[in-house]
């Protein structure tokens, strides 16, 4: 096991026992038993198919932003922009489908109407990501502030959209669309719950990134946020760097936008979001940015709100809205864990500048060069870029 991969496993183990030891405490605080309210807890996560499903569904989400989020967190590139993308693709799967029935009217085929739709929310995300990713290889805009600004457009966006043109012609409390084709809802992977197919698309995705992590593309992208320029030797510039890892990061984020439209709520609305864009960085950080680790920090994260409403039935003193303490908790010991991480919380364009000796490499580097590249690499001055226009490119 190496030290990243050691150290990442401890920070989470650490992360973990103290949410666990917070838990308790709020539990005895509220004056119930902290073990009955622990199985409630875990009865109300598996005590039915439906409580089952419910963990999937608010695990897949979260999942597959986390996951679709590692490239850019291992290149320095930490976007916090995945709520608003996840925004932009609902309405963009959202518009799509209903333009799919409007042409081809009720003969629409499922399968017409799920490619369509996974391919507009993926597309919408991806283009939204994109400004953000074009504004800092282009200007050095912090990445950081552009996303979260950019997050309120979005919202503002998904307002605006529900109150004019994708409105549902029936009178509603809260503003929402029509409701989309019964042909283009995901199919239910639990019969009786809400839990849809899209399961099996983080299954697909642990394993792609999985092996996308022992890449070479990988290990230049790591070299990217510690060393910009032995990364530039390897083909990783700055402005290809930065806006690829932002576009995966995007296509997951809209392709997560289509699921909550088409396989949870079976229309738009406001709160189609839910924070899980928020909570998927959150989630990448807990599981180490390893795949696995990210999956099973999702389901951990779901349990704890789906749970929560069991603890409250078996200890009938401890409020539901424990789980958002506890998030809030979790929330926390990332954050700190992420602080501990330089080389991972710096934006792309503060990486710190080549040492005046950069021109020849240590064996280590040109070890983990030649790992990346496939081929030797020559450490002499003549491989640095000319100019700084053409290290830019």
């Amino acid at each position: 096991m190496n030290r990243f991969r050691l150290r990442s496993l401890t920070s989470t183990a650490v992360v973990v026992v103290i949410v666990v030891a917070v838990a308790m405490a709020l539990i005895v605080f509220a004056g119930a038993d902290p073990l009955v309210g622990l199985r409630g807890l875990v009865e109300g996560v598996s005590s039915s198919p439906y409580r089952v499903g419910e963990l999937l569904v608010g695990a897949v989400p979260v999942a597959i932003v986390a996951l679709t989020l590692v490239p850019a967190l291992r290149a320095g590139v930490f976007s916090v922009g995945a709520e608003g993308q996840v925004v932009i693709g609902a309405i963009a799967a959202t518009a799509a489908t209903f333009a799919v029935r409007g042409v081809l009217g009720d003969a629409a085929p499922a399968p017409l109407y799920w490619l369509t739709g996974a391919a507009a929310g993926a597309a919408g995300g991806a283009l939204f990501a994109l400004l953000p990713a074009w504004l800092a290889a282009r200007w050095n805009v912090n990445v950081i502030l552009s996303t979260l600004l950019l997050n309120y457009v979005a919202a503002g966006a998904l307002g605006w959209s529900l109150r004019t043109w994708l409105a549902s012609p029936e009178n509603t409390a809260t503003p929402q669309s029509d409701k989309l084709p019964a042909a283009a809802a995901l199919p239910d992977l639990i019969p009786g719950t809400r839990a849809h197919v899209g399961v099996l698309l983080v299954v697909v995705a642990v394993v792609v990134f999985e092996f996308w992590r022992r890449s070479p593309h990988a290990t230049r992208v790591r070299i990217f946020a510690e060393r910009p320029a032995l990364a530039r030797r390897l083909g990783a510039t700055r402005t290809r760097t930065i806006v690829t890892t932002m576009l995966v990061s995007g296509t997951g984020a809209g392709v997560v936008g289509w699921m909550q439209v088409a396989g949870v709520n079976d229309r738009l609305l406001a709160s189609v979001s839910g924070g899980v864009g928020f909570s998927g960085l959150a989630v990448a950080l807990l599981g180490g940015l390893l795949p696995v680790g990210i999956a099973a920090a999702a389901v951990f994260f779901s349990a704890l709100a789906v749970g929560a409403v069991g603890m409250q039935s078996a200890t009938g003193t401890v409020p539901s809205s424990i789980a958002d303490v506890i998030k809030g908790v979790l929330l926390l010991g990332v954050a700190v864990v992420a602080a501990t991480r330089p080389g991972l919380v710096a934006p792309a364009h503060a990486a710190p500048a080549p040492a005046p000796d950069d021109g020849a490499l240590g064996a280590d580097e040109t070890a983990a060069a030649t790992a990346a590249s496939g081929e030797p690499l020559l450490a002499d001055a003549s491989a640095q870029p000319r100019t700084a226009a053409e290290g830019a490119r």
